[in-house]
């Protein structure tokens, strides 16, 4: 089979790309991938430039019942209100993905036990900063470090203030309505919290900054930080780039502290796949291509295609666990041609053929899934971004302020003083045309979503 792959340029520029693949016919590939692109291909299925695959699915059924295995939910957020499906979900994140972290080490040299709540929690980044945890005698090290100029860094305040509200987002409240969360008092709490943290010195300085977090926790220097659960791998690259040159340290996953509700939670991830994968209409056979595909997704082959080849890539210990010999990000891969991790984002297996995954990794995965179950009713997830005309209008805008303010704060440079002034910039900004929509349009979704689920749920 000879297969032509067309190379995307970098994030920044791929979705112009994308855009002039799918415009013109002559340059149309037979499969395309893309992400956020929610408005471009709702044109995309107005003008019949994707193939509709749920008939195809009926027949060759690997990754649909793979995702139904998953979650059913995960095909409703790629199907049409009449059954159609032009988007295959490419890659879905597991229901949870990160988890909190702490320098097992640091906690041992300093005699201080695993916090369990959100004070404690602050009491040990102190000690952390202040009590040279590392005993080298250098005022070196900091409490907490993350992903710079991201709110999920701060996600166990944001969790543990208040009814846990307070997100970078909207949120959708017991009993159906919704709410802006970043003008809640839930946020106005945690603000305050993570501000005198970070006044304090107890936050890496550049959090503020928009950093890497891979290169932020390989290059260490803290002791707490909400992060990737698939840190716990010993194939991680992050973490043996860390361990490389700090071979004494031990980070351990904890459990997630608790705060005013006294119900900890773990952040939730979408249930919708974060990019898809379509069939276009130049395709001269689209249900071969469906078919092929699918059977790519089989077990065994998505295992060749992902991890590549057993004894020269990695090792099957024949008790359930693998030990990954080549990664495949080092430039082996890419010199030598080996298709390790080749379109990876075109169908990402995350159960027991996912062999990165360690046993413990497994078992962590499983354990933040049940521990975010309940801050995930709370999640809104739209099933077609373009329909929320308003939303789009004013969205960046309101967006731009919240951002401005709520960093500003973090960071000192504005007030929670001027709390009620935010409010009224956001609520001058159009907050409620939005959540009228967001009302009228997500509440039908959940009633369409209910529907679907009544029917597919079992499957």
């Amino acid at each position: 089979m000879d297969v032509q792959v067309i190379a995307l340029p970098g994030w920044s520029d791929a979705t112009a790309k994308i855009t002039l693949l799918m415009a013109d016919e002559t340059q149309r590939p037979d499969i395309i991938w893309w992400w956020n692109m929610e408005a471009d291909f709702a044109d995309w299925v107005e003008a019949g430039l994707l193939v509709d695959v749920a008939p195809y699915m009926d027949r060759y059924t690997t990754m649909r019942d793979y995702y139904n295995s998953i979650d059913p939910g995960i095909l409703f957020y790629a199907s049409e209100s009449d059954g159609s499906i032009y988007r295959i979900p490419g890659d879905v994140a597991e229901p949870a993905c990160e988890t909190l972290w702490i320098r097992q080490d640091w906690l041992d040299n300093l005699n201080l036990e695993v916090p369990t709540t959100l004070d404690e929690l602050e009491e040990v980044m102190y000690a952390f900063t202040f009590d040279d945890p590392d005993g080298n005698g250098v005022d070196d090290t900091y409490g907490l470090g993350g992903d710079g100029y991201d709110i999920r860094s701060f996600w166990p305040w944001i969790q543990g203030c208040g009814d846990g509200l307070g997100r970078d987002t909207f949120v959708r409240l017991e009993d159906g309505s919704y709410v802006y969360g970043p003008t809640t008092d839930d946020a106005k709490e945690w603000l305050g919290r993570v501000h005198k943290l970070y006044a304090d010195g107890v936050i890496t300085p550049n959090i503020v900054t928009d950093t890497d977090r891979d290169e932020e926790m390989a290059n260490g220097g803290f002791g707490v930080t909400y992060n990737w659960v698939i840190y716990n791998n010993p194939s991680n690259g992050t973490m043996q780039s860390f361990y490389s040159t700090n071979p004494d340290a031990k980070w351990v996953p904890i459990d997630m502290v608790a705060g005013d509700n006294g119900n900890p939670q773990d952040e939730p991830a979408s249930v919708g796949a974060w990019c898809y994968f379509g069939i276009t209409n130049v395709c001269s056979d689209p249900e071969r291509a469906y078919a092929i595909w699918d059977d790519m997704a089989q077990p065994e082959n998505y295992v060749r295609r992902r991890f590549g080849v057993e004894g020269r890539d990695y090792i099957d210990n024949g008790d359930g666990t693998y030990e990954i010999i080549n990664a495949g990000d080092g430039p082996e891969n890419t010199e030598q041609n080996l298709g390790i991790k080749l379109f990876q984002d075109l169908f990402s297996r995350k159960d027991e053929y996912n062999i990165e995954n360690s046993a413990e990794t497994a078992e962590l995965f499983e354990k933040v899934k049940e521990n975010s179950r309940d801050a995930y009713e709370h999640t809104i997830e739209k099933k077609d971004p373009s329909k929320y005309v308003v939303n789009n209008e004013l969205g960046t805008d309101i967006g731009d302020i919240c951002k401005e303010y709520m960093w500003g704060v973090i960071s000192g440079s504005q007030s929670l003083d001027d709390w009620d002034q935010f409010v009224s910039d956001i609520e001058n900004a159009g907050i409620q045309d939005v959540l009228d929509e967001l009302t009228e349009l997500h509440t039908a979704q959940m009633k369409e979503y209910e529907t679907y689920m009544a029917e597919h749920g079992g499957e």
